[in-house]
């Protein structure tokens, strides 16, 4: 059975309001430092909440039924997290966290700036384009192919010449909105056919916690946009009813002024949603990243091998170099144990070593094997728990043993009447 749960919706008018214009003056407030945002800062600081009721008057009270699953893990089960080769296989197919709002911002935002910094010379070479083929156009029926063909090639390259720099700025801005993201990156095997991209948004249609989000988003944008038109064109609405008594210039300039505000202000805002999207598509990659635990189970198996067979070859590897070192033991001059639990082998030749050398070791059932051998091959065995414990500890197989042990176990060796006779003191 699927929890449902409810969002209850009551339209408080000066309450909401205050928040929304508090919220709205908060982020312009936060980019005051960019000298294009003055104007519209100043006139949030003259604009009352009461003047958002006709703008909002289409809202009213009630409440909304959700399933709460909506906030569940995508695929139930999918608890581990995900790995590095998961991670660089969505890499090489291309699929990596992105938002879409971020690049369409910052074209929003490069575009209109172009705009305004190219206004003048846009607005001054779009009347001569239009002097110059217009009177052209009245006249189509007089030309014919051979002209009508040079006047098209005219006004393409001239179209294009008028375009061109805020064309290259917003693919600057397009390019920028996604390196920042995901950086350079290139995929082939992103370009290639696959079957899901018949209809890559039929998923998204159904009921998830993407398209919540993405409902949100929609809302979001309506409602801000519409608030902030709704402020600077109050601002400038009287202005634009004068146009009228204006000459053609400087109603063009006020109008594009004016749409210039509602572009960037609207730029402003979408830029603080793109932000939240990201972080949102971040989190959603994430999750669809997660493997179950069976899946994770499988993956460690394919990278590294059966564990169960691993393990049977580190098991196999560990008898054989015990193996090895058992052989080594009738070679030995002294076995160093701990009555129980530790046997150490040591072995000196003159010439090639400059100290004992531990030659085997081993603790229970293997330290017991290391003294069988060494009885049976008359290899003396000397009780020292402390020199036992810590040639165990401190000395591997192959190595000599350090300065701090040279006393104590040369005062062993001596001993031995079998050792005394192999180094020539008796």
């Amino acid at each position: 059975m699927k929890a449902k749960g409810f969002i209850e919706f009551e339209w408080n008018g000066e309450i909401i309001q205050n928040a929304i214009l508090t919220w709205v003056k908060s982020l312009f407030g936060g980019f005051s430092f960019f000298p294009l945002s003055v104007p519209f800062f100043e006139r949030l600081n003259c604009f009352k909440s009461k003047e958002l009721t006709l703008a909002l008057s289409g809202f009213s009270s009630g409440y909304y039924e959700i399933e709460l699953q909506l906030f569940a893990a995508a695929d139930e089960g999918r608890t581990e997290p995900p790995s590095e080769r998961r991670r660089r296989e969505e890499k090489e197919k291309g699929n990596v966290p992105k938002s879409n709002e971020v690049a369409s911002t910052l074209v929003l935002l490069g575009g209109t700036g172009v705009l305004f910094l190219l206004g003048d010379t846009l607005i001054r070479n779009t009347a001569v384009f239009i002097k110059k083929y217009l009177p052209m156009g009245m006249k189509l029926d007089r030309f014919g192919a051979e002209e009508f063909r040079v006047i098209l090639s005219g006004v393409s390259r001239d179209f294009f010449n008028l375009l061109w720099p805020v064309l290259a700025i917003t693919l600057v801005f397009a390019i920028v909105g996604n390196v920042v993201q995901v950086g350079f990156m290139f995929s082939p095997r992103a370009l290639a056919f696959r079957f899901d991209r018949i209809a890559p948004n039929f998923k998204r249609v159904l009921p998830n916690r993407q398209t919540l989000f993405n409902l949100l988003k929609s809302l979001a944008k309506v409602v801000m946009i519409g608030i902030i038109s709704y402020i600077l064109i109050s601002g400038d609405f009287l202005k634009v009813l004068l146009t009228g008594n204006m000459g053609m210039m400087q109603a063009i300039t006020l109008i594009t002024y004016s749409g210039f505000k509602i572009m960037m202000a609207a730029g402003l805002l979408l830029l603080g949603i793109a932000v939240a999207d990201f972080y949102f598509q971040k989190f959603e990659f994430e999750e669809s990243l997660k493997q179950t635990p069976s899946e994770a189970k499988r993956e460690m198996k394919e990278d590294s091998g059966d564990p169960v067979m691993k393990n049977r070859r580190m098991q196999l590897a560990r008898d054989m170099m015990q193996g090895n070192m058992l052989r080594e033991v009738p070679k030995a001059d002294v076995v160093i144990t701990n009555p129980t639990h530790y046997s150490v082998a040591l072995s000196y030749e003159m010439g090639r070593d400059s100290a004992p050398r531990v030659i085997a070791k081993g603790e229970n059932r293997l330290a017991l094997e290391i003294r069988r051998i060494a009885r049976d091959n008359d290899v003396p065995i000397v009780e020292s728990p402390k020199q036992a414990r810590l040639l165990y500890a401190q000395v591997e197989v192959g190595q000599e043993i350090p300065q701090e042990f040279f006393n104590a176990v040369v005062q062993i060796l001596i001993t031995l009447e079998k050792f005394r006779k192999k180094v020539g003191m008796g």
